[in-house]
């Protein structure tokens, strides 16, 4: 493969050689500063064998870290003598909103991993994932594709098992999920997000698996050392990283990984009220249903009594809102119950049956 491209969207870098090799993809966008430029993010390959491909990225977000760094980490550490197969790294997908420490897109308000399988010529965004559907993912056996929180949230460590209805997909993706071994992981239900990186990947015939690390616009060295640790094991997993390698990077056995239910049985704890916010639990704290949640103070007044909102559900704080100030509609926390390996087996069956 000689040469890359999809609506304004190109590269010149070529996957398919043996060896390592650094380049780019570039974007053509005609704004005031853009007019005459190309906006440029890094592309690298390492090929070792003729073994599966994964796709790694980082960056769909602008101000999510940590995935940005493990994609960038691997090209530094790893040589093609350490693969079986072949590594694809794009660890600045979205570099207008890196740019920008943004969470979306400057040039067109464009949410990335809302903007799959993506278009030609329909905007930066749409192109830059158009471009990742049908040039990357296309010769990927597997995408992994490493999110944060973002400046807004912090969220568990966790793998994403992002249903597809497939019952072999849907197995595949919550071994990938065991084999990460994050200390949780997420069960989504299929349709969740629409326009997302993991329904244009399950749709190019790749294996996905996505995940959170941390939040609140910082880079933490405990998530990022769980994500580091969790793409060895995976890639190892995949038969596309050796063993050997992934031990001398650090890579212990697999953590036992709990499973979320991110679906109809989770619920999030919201605001009414503009106010200032107080947390009365912790992330990652189990809760009772009733259990006061956070407290709400009249950011006007000190006159009017403070406002208790208490869990829904019984569960896990798995999301967590960084900021204090809060308006009406604004979440506080999401609370996920447990599934246990019944459940969840029970979950995946009636997921494959369609059944609501």
């Amino acid at each position: 493969m000689m040469g890359l491209a999809f609506g304004t969207v190109s590269s010149a870098l070529n996957l398919d050689a043996p060896g390592k090799r650094a380049g780019q993809f570039g974007l053509t966008h005609s704004g005031n500063r853009h007019a005459f430029s190309t906006i440029r993010a890094p592309l690298g390959v390492i090929r070792g064998g003729d073994g599966p491909t994964a796709l790694i990225c980082g960056g769909n977000h602008g101000d999510e870290y940590e995935g940005q760094i493990i994609a960038r980490r691997l090209y530094e550490r790893l040589e093609p003598g350490d693969l079986a197969g072949r590594l694809i790294l794009a660890p600045a997908l979205n570099m207008p909103a890196i740019e920008a420490v943004s969470r979306t897109s400057p040039l067109d308000g464009g949410n990335l991993n809302r903007s799959f399988p993506g278009e030609a010529h329909a905007g930066p965004t749409r192109e830059i994932a158009g471009f990742v559907a049908t040039q990357l993912m296309t010769v990927a056996d597997l995408a992994i594709d490493l999110h944060s929180g973002g400046t807004g949230t912090a969220y568990l460590d966790a793998a994403y098992l992002c249903l597809s209805g497939d019952a072999a997909r849907d197995a595949q993706t919550r071994a990938m999920a065991t084999a990460m071994g994050l200390p949780f992981a997420m069960v989504v239900p299929p349709g969740d997000t629409p326009g997302d990186f993991d329904g244009a990947a399950h749709a190019a015939g790749c294996a996905m698996l996505s995940c959170e690390l941390g939040g609140e616009g910082k880079v933490s060295r405990r998530a990022l050392e769980a994500g580091w640790q969790g793409v060895l094991r995976v890639l190892v997993d995949a038969g596309i990283l050796h063993e050997a390698a992934a031990t001398r990077l650090g890579a212990g056995p697999a953590p036992q990984t709990r499973f979320l239910d991110l679906g109809a049985a989770s619920a999030a704890v919201t605001s009414d009220h503009h106010a200032l916010a107080e947390p009365l639990v912790a992330l990652g704290e189990a809760v009772s249903a009733g259990q006061p949640i956070a407290r709400l103070r009249d950011l006007h007044r000190l006159d009017v009594s403070a406002i208790d909102l208490t869990a829904p559900v019984a569960g896990i704080v798995a999301i967590q809102r960084a900021g204090a100030i809060v308006a009406p509609g604004d979440h506080l926390c999401v609370i996920c119950p447990e599934l246990s390996g019944t459940a969840l087996d029970a979950l995946l069956a009636q997921t494959a049956r369609g059944a609501p």
